[in-house]
């Protein structure tokens, strides 16, 4: 199987180098070698892949019984694809959802996020988007957001938060409030521990009220109190909590799970608890904006205008402004808190990197209670490394996907029109063809004055690329970084349970207890 993919990979490669030199000019230019390079591909149908059969197509592997992929792990049915079919693969036969084609090679990554057109579609959550459009239009009227929308309605929604959400300036404004709540947050760390030292087995529900707290700090422009001692189960932060929980994995079965083809004709138990769950979101996140923008009318003159001002004052349609609190609170609580689990794990496996960071941090932060600022940050270059690594080894996304508006060229077959290609960069990024020693957590290797290797552009993307990139990017790596800081120069960490087991609903998360044990340093 081994020098079969080589094989492939050696002998796919004919236009390759013209379709990443037109991918390094403008569109036009790229667009134009296309046409020049798609004549001598080979066919779509020749795309290895699982055969569909008649009537069903492959929707039958998504039944009970059926199941040759595991998809509750899109890590371990990328590994799949790529060992049963080679660097390139198409999945058929899943209407009405359109065919998919899987890529791990760099090189088509590059290809197709630099042809993927002035407004690039991405495959949106069909239950979402039915939603916000159907079931609550009445709320949203038409306003989809930046996780749903296409083409001019997608340009105009990312033209709303792009200079707010984007722009470095704003992002470090909130600096001082994310510190407060990471502060907060390490504090109540030795409370969680028990006679061993050991965190408890619930530590993930604790991280995941960091999460919120913090990004709701940004979205919703308040505290919401989820780091109180003794929260109850019917409060509201912890009814947040539990309502992300619910939403990533009902989205998961209406998707691609047993109901992903059923929900559109009938309501499954999935989908009436997917409605449920969000109007519950939908109600919480009006009610703060609206208070948001009461409070901005006595604003202090001399006191700059936080995120949620800024895009009320774009669009004083508060729907925009609760949609886009909507998506950051939908995509940014489990990611976030589950990438700085990981990084947790990977310095507990890791106790040499750990201590190497202990150090970079005893040097930046003397007085470990003091405030984290940016400059501070800026210096912390091991700490960022560390964050990038684990994310190379585990992100919470598996990958990313583009629709193709034009035919294309991949691994020299040619994609047509209206295929959603898979770039499974989490995959790809534990290949020895990319990385040396990649199953190693080496956080130096991302060092560029230092690197050992060269670093292939396109392998690891773990906010995606391009126009589509992940618009809440810096907001989560400012809270994982200055969380991650504190934690790490008080305490040191070990995990003495692992190896810890994954499971994909969406995000790749884990679901092993988190009884990490912690030593004051």
């Amino acid at each position: 199987m081994a020098g079969r993919r080589k094989l492939l990979f050696a002998n796919q490669r004919s236009l390759q180098s013209l379709l990443r030199a037109g991918g390094s000019r403008q569109f036009a230019g790229a667009a134009t070698a296309l046409k020049q390079d798609v004549q001598p591909a080979r066919p779509y149908e020749d795309i290895p892949g699982p055969k569909p059969i008649p009537l069903l197509g492959n929707k039958f592997r998504f039944m009970p019984g059926f199941r040759k992929y595991n998809f509750n792990d899109m890590f371990e049915v990328g590994k799949q694809f790529y060992e049963e079919f080679g660097p390139i693969s198409k999945f058929t036969g899943l209407e009405p959802l359109h065919d998919m084609v899987f890529v791990f090679d760099p090189r088509d990554v590059e290809t197709m996020l630099r042809n993927e057109g002035p407004w690039p579609y991405r495959r949106h959550l069909g239950c979402l988007e039915y939603y916000r459009k159907h079931t609550r239009k009445d709320f949203f009227k038409g306003v989809g957001g930046v996780l749903i929308d296409q083409g001019k309605d997608w340009q105009e929604a990312r033209h709303h938060v792009n200079p707010i959400m984007m722009q470095t300036k704003i992002v470090e404004m909130y600096t001082p409030k994310i510190d407060q709540v990471a502060e907060d947050f390490t504090r109540l760390l030795p409370g969680f521990m028990d006679s061993k030292n050991e965190m408890p087995e619930n530590f993930n529900n604790e991280l995941h009220k960091w999460a919120l707290e913090s990004i709701a700090v940004v979205a919703l422009d308040t505290r919401l109190g989820c780091l109180d001692a003794n929260l109850e189960a019917d409060s509201e932060p912890q009814k947040m909590i539990d309502a992300v929980h619910t939403l990533l994995i009902v989205m998961h079965n209406l998707e691609l799970g047993g109901e992903a083809f059923v929900w559109r004709h009938f309501p499954t138990p999935s989908w009436r608890k997917f409605i449920k769950t969000m109007d519950f979101f939908v109600d919480v996140s009006h009610k703060y904006v609206l208070q948001a923008i009461e409070w901005s009318k006595s604003r202090p003159a001399n006191q700059e205008p936080s995120a949620l001002e800024r895009l009320v004052k774009r669009d004083p349609n508060p729907t925009r402004a609760v949609v886009m609190a909507l998506d950051m609170l939908m995509a940014g609580i489990d990611t976030t808190s589950h990438s700085l689990t990981n990084v947790l794990l990977h310095l507990s496996e890791n106790q040499d990197k750990q201590e190497i960071l202990h150090q970079e941090l005893k040097r930046i932060m003397p007085n470990p209670h003091a405030p984290i600022t940016n400059e501070m940050l800026n210096e912390m270059k091991f700490l960022k490394a560390c964050v990038k690594e684990s994310m190379r080894m585990m992100p919470v996304v598996p990958g990313t996907m583009r629709r193709t508006f034009n035919e294309i060229v991949l691994s020299n077959y040619r994609i047509p029109v209206g295929v959603d290609v898979l770039m499974l960069n989490g995959a790809m990024s534990r290949f020895s063809e990319h990385y040396t020693e990649p199953e190693k957590f080496k956080p130096e290797r991302w060092f560029r004055d230092e690197q050992e290797e060269k670093v292939k552009p396109f392998v690891t993307l773990p906010f995606g690329h391009g126009a589509r990139k992940c618009v809440g990017f810096r907001f989560a790596l400012l809270e994982m970084e200055i969380t991650l800081a504190k934690m790490v120069r008080r305490f040191r960490w070990e995990f003495k349970y692992g190896p810890v087991k994954y499971k994909s609903a969406l995000v790749h998360a884990p679901v092993s207890p988190l009884k990490f044990t912690i030593h004051k340093q």
